[in-house]
């Protein structure tokens, strides 16, 4: 019996190290030419008391963004049920369209910033298939209204789903899922991309909807029992999973939404000394950041705190994550 239950220890452990070691072990070539993009919110970056179309506009014409991530927020795109304002959308989206920047727009209930489900008060009120009901009218407005828009490259559908510890949401219904993605797809024909959590999650779950897959990529973290700490994983770690997963999920591409380039908030980022922002996100953490992605093999990645660095050139007189970042879309300069 002791020999049996040995054995079965030393059969686990092998089985848990090979593919422990081939996920952290070993290096990727460094991509050398990376897409970069950026997630830009209006919620981002009122906070800092920026006019956030004046952001919007840096992000296009100062630094020369190719690529953004945009969302379509239900509560701000429908205030009242049946009545859609998308005048702030159409804003985004026609100056996107004159640069021939590359839009992949969110959709639906749970996207990003805080509080993630974005649900307008008047549905906060309906029993849950109501709700669902109407958040999928909502996304049958938003791709009917912008799926002629030639730039837009991908649907974002939810951001995040299936993660259940952050954010304020109904419980994920993989079935409501579901039908949201074949809403879109009886739509448009453009990819349908799916996100889940880089650190906290191995994706399956996400990636077998999706036609490209989004991981997020964060490095250095805050918690009150630990402090500031910096994530494990080698740069190898999520194009090895990526490759593992696409085997049985089946994904087309895979890329990086969300790179971590804003500080780790303690109460708010804008409230917090720059002192404790540079705790986790120095400009050195920030171009350790941009090196790590490069090095993790993937080839197209948005970056996560774009309104922060402007805040932090205009507000605070430090532009140094500024202008690190207009040398990745305008390396001549």
């Amino acid at each position: 019996m002791k020999k049996n239950i040995s054995r079965f220890f030393l059969t686990l452990t092998i089985a848990l190290l090979i593919p422990a070691m081939y996920l952290t072990f070993g290096e990727n070539r460094p991509v050398e030419k990376m897409e970069w993009g950026a997630s830009f919110s209006k919620r981002a970056a009122e906070p800092f008391g920026l006019d956030w179309k004046e952001v919007y506009l840096a992000i296009l014409d100062d630094l020369k963004v190719n690529r953004l991530r945009i969302s379509s927020f239900w509560s701000e795109t429908e205030p009242a049920a049946g009545q859609f304002d998308f005048g702030e959308m159409d804003f985004m989206l026609a100056e996107a369209a004159k640069r021939d920047v590359k839009i992949i727009l969110t959709l639906g209930r749970r996207q990003p910033r805080w509080p993630e489900c974005h649900i307008p008060d008047w549905a906060k009120n309906l029993n849950l298939e109501e709700q669902n009901t109407a958040a999928l009218n909502q996304v049958r407005e938003v791709v009917e209204r912008y799926k002629s828009y030639a730039n837009i490259v991908g649907w974002q559908v939810e951001n995040e789903f299936f993660v259940t510890w952050f954010g304020i949401c109904p419980p994920p219904d993989a079935e409501f899922l579901k039908k949201e993605i074949a809403l879109v797809r009886s739509l448009d024909n453009r990819p349908i991309i799916l996100t889940d959590t880089g650190e906290l999650s191995v994706w399956y779950r996400a990636a077998k909807y999706a036609d490209v897959f989004g991981t997020t990529m964060y490095r250095r973290a805050f918690n009150p029992i630990f402090g500031v700490a910096d994530w494990p994983y080698p740069p190898v770690y999520y194009s090895r999973l990526g490759k593992l997963v696409q085997r049985f999920a089946g994904f087309k591409k895979m890329i990086v939404a969300e790179l971590q380039a804003e500080p780790w908030a303690r109460t708010t980022v804008q409230n917090d000394t720059i002192e404790v922002n540079f705790e986790t996100m120095s400009p050195e953490q920030f171009k350790s950041n941009i090196e790590f992605a490069r090095n993790s093999g993937i080839g197209e990645a948005y970056f996560w705190g774009v309104e922060w660095w402007y805040y932090m050139k205009e507000k605070r007189g430090i532009p140094d994550f500024w202008e690190t970042a207009r040398g990745l879309w305008q390396p001549e300069n």
